[in-house]
């Protein structure tokens, strides 16, 4: 052994020699010693709460973890945005996240809501008891979500619960700081389905009014009859299931509005039977398209209310924007369809037009024109097979041109149309097979099938998809017997055997002396 290892070995004897005879000999020391280790534990988990760190996110899908996509959309964020949140705890997952998008951009802030902190907003916002609620407020457009079932959806093709968390928060947050909202002009004079009014006037469309303005659209009422032309601002022209025929001159306006570009979301429902509108028909004619008076059974029974078959779910498209997410995620319900028309392709390819369906029937359905007869025998001799119910449809007003002095191209100047047989769906309307208490608009996701066309007929491109699957995310564990016994050894059991055999170890070593 070396001078060194020497060295050493008394430099440890003598240090563990003077433990003994400080801490061990003297318990006021040792006292001392372990009130100032369980001060310094104490202190050093203040000391660490107060540095706020960001929570550990360990599931597998990063549900609660601002995602790369978000963050760089919300980088561009000018405008200031509160958010309000309302029936959660600051420790809830929703809270969480929020807090994640106020650090990301410093123009976001958020406000533990309650009528004793801030009576004033809580009644700005007329929020109650028992609810959870976030507002999401810029300037003076603001977005209310029902956290209890706006976060989450389920997928019906994966038959898994999808968070939607991060996606309505994030397209709120971009949906209400667009500059430049688009406008909606909905026509009125023709006995429509009308739009409800900021100050509280309702009307058909109560629903759908209040969901655009969250979505910071602004929506207005426009009547053809005293204008030449439609206003420049408009992004698009609603026309929502007139019951009466336009004049020549305002079927003429809305021409001129279509072959400058213009944008239409058009609805129809079912009319007295021989009723015409040769006007209207001359707007659609536009695109080659007509819808059929009449109305849709449908004659598979999984898809209807049961002994109602005019009250059915549609098939609806997997492969449009508009669509995609209410096909995998949702359902609708209509009642009382009308099938559309198309001219044949040679006409379609002469119009320069073509289309895409978004909702239909199954193979089985009826088609019913004869309204004088009753729905058995008008069945016998009703059309069958599949019908289209909506669609989008793009004229091509003129074709994009290339400037040879400078290279630059442009683009096509198109016109779409979305189309839809049936108007009703998306209405306040109560129809008693379904519910007695929710209108038709909140059934399903019927008033998202109208806000996506809309949005897509604005080109309203704020629209991110952050869809976190929650499969395998577990938010209560229930323990097997197995498992809890194991779990009871591993909190029990094991640190009373670690004591017992120190107890023997000390015990034997005092003997061995």
């Amino acid at each position: 052994m070396n001078k060194k290892e020497e060295s050493d070995i008394k430099f440890s004897e003598k240090f563990s020699l003077k433990i003994r005879q400080t801490v061990m000999v003297s318990k006021l020391f040792t006292w001392v010693v372990a009130l100032a280790l369980i001060a310094g534990f104490v202190g050093l988990n203040f000391w660490v709460q107060s540095l706020n760190l960001p929570e550990i996110d360990v599931t597998a899908n990063k549900i609660y973890t601002l995602s790369e996509e978000s963050k760089k959309a919300l980088e561009k964020v000018e405008q200031e945005i509160k958010i309000y949140v309302f029936g959660l705890e600051e420790n809830d997952a929703v809270v969480g996240l929020i807090k994640q998008y106020c650090a990301t951009n410093e123009k976001i802030s958020y406000e533990m809501l309650s009528k004793e902190s801030n009576l004033e907003k809580v009644q700005e916002f007329e929020l109650e008891d028992g609810y959870s609620i976030v507002v999401i407020e810029a300037g003076d457009s603001k977005k209310i979500i029902d956290a209890s079932s706006q976060f989450h959806t389920y997928d019906y093709t994966t038959y898994a619960e999808v968070d939607t968390t991060e996606q309505t928060l994030t397209n709120s947050i971009l949906g209400l700081s667009t500059e430049n909202k688009p406008k909606i002009y909905f026509v009125e004079g023709h006995e429509e389905f009308g739009i409800s009014t900021e100050e509280g006037t309702q009307a058909e469309l109560g629903v759908l009014s209040t969901y655009l303005r969250n979505e910071a659209f602004e929506i207005t009422s426009i009547n053809l009859t005293s204008i030449t032309a439609i206003p420049e601002d408009c992004d698009v022209l609603a026309i929502m299931s007139p019951s009466t025929d336009f004049l020549e001159n305002e079927a003429q306006t809305v021409i001129d509005y279509i072959n400058k570009g213009g944008n239409l979301f058009l609805t129809r429902d079912v009319l007295t039977q021989g009723t015409q509108m040769p006007n209207l028909q001359k707007i659609l004619d536009v695109y080659g398209v007509k819808v059929e008076n009449g109305y849709i059974l449908e004659a598979d029974s999984n898809q209807t209310v049961a002994n109602y078959p005019y009250v059915f779910r549609p098939q609806i498209s997997g492969s449009n924007a508009i669509t995609a997410d209410i096909n995998s995620d949702s359902y609708m319900w209509l009642a009382y369809a009308q099938k559309l028309n198309f001219v044949a392709s040679e006409e379609l390819e002469k119009l320069q037009v073509t289309y895409e369906e978004l909702l239909g029937t199954t193979d089985k359905s009826l088609f019913i024109t004869d309204f004088s007869a009753d729905v058995t025998k008008a069945a016998s001799t009703a059309q069958t097979g599949h019908f289209t119910i909506s669609a989008l449809v793009t004229k091509t007003i003129s074709e994009g041109t290339t400037d040879e002095a400078t290279g630059e191209k442009t683009g096509n100047v198109e016109s779409k149309l979305v189309i839809t047989g049936n108007g009703r769906f998306i209405t306040d309307y109560v129809v008693s097979e379904i519910s007695n208490q929710y209108p038709l608009s909140y059934l399903g996701s019927n008033k998202d099938f109208a806000i996506n066309a809309i949005s897509s007929l604005a080109e309203k491109e704020n629209g991110l998809t952050i869809r976190k699957s929650m499969a395998g995310t577990s938010y209560m564990f229930t323990a097997t017997k197995a498992q809890n016994s194991v779990v009871l050894a591993i909190i029990f059991i094991f640190p009373v055997v670690i004591i017992l055999v120190g107890m023997l170890v000390w015990k034997y070593r005092r003997k061995r002396k």
